[in-house]
């Protein structure tokens, strides 16, 4: 950052710095051959699934279009399936498939490989980071499940934070 450049704030510089490392993921999975899909909320899926979309969403923090066309892509692919909720025959599950999981085991080492490039660059080990991400994690969590309900869809996010 230049001298005489004003300090970002957090919020701004975590969103960058969310962007720099997916962009070092899609990378990393490029040279294995294996074509970028929204890993996190796959991962989620993998981890706690299966589960209905709403409780997806508050895993997530997506709004609920977002979601839908990040699960339809991962349907597209496919790496999940939806199944029917036999409680509730209005709701559904959505599941990881055996696909999903290969993708995931393959992906591992993408991860793998970006976590001790970025440990290198630090000069200590990435999962120092860890606890502080998780604790920030369900902070967040938390607020959004006390929050107001989410702004219509097509309003966007176009927040400028000084």
């Amino acid at each position: 950052m230049a001298a005489n450049s004003r300090t970002r704030s957090v919020l701004v510089e975590l969103g960058i710095v969310n962007a720099l490392a997916s962009q070092l993921f899609d990378r990393q999975l490029a040279q294995l051959g294996l074509k970028p899909v929204q890993f996190g909320l796959l991962t989620v899926v993998g981890t706690h699934g299966p589960l209905t979309p709403t409780k997806l969403e508050r895993e997530s923090g997506l709004l609920p279009t977002t979601l839908r066309e990040r699960i339809r892509a991962l349907e597209r692919a496919g790496y999940v399936h939806r199944v029917s909720n036999p409680r509730d025959r209005r709701s559904h599950f959505v599941e990881i498939t055996p696909a999903g999981v290969r993708f995931l085991k393959q992906a591992s080492a993408a991860i793998h490989a970006v976590e001790c490039d970025i440990s290198q660059a630090l000069g200590s080990p990435f999962e120092d980071y860890r606890p502080l991400l998780e604790r920030l994690r369900v902070a967040e969590q938390s607020l959004l499940a006390k929050a107001a309900p989410s702004p219509p869809e097509d309003a966007g996010t176009d927040v400028t934070f000084s």
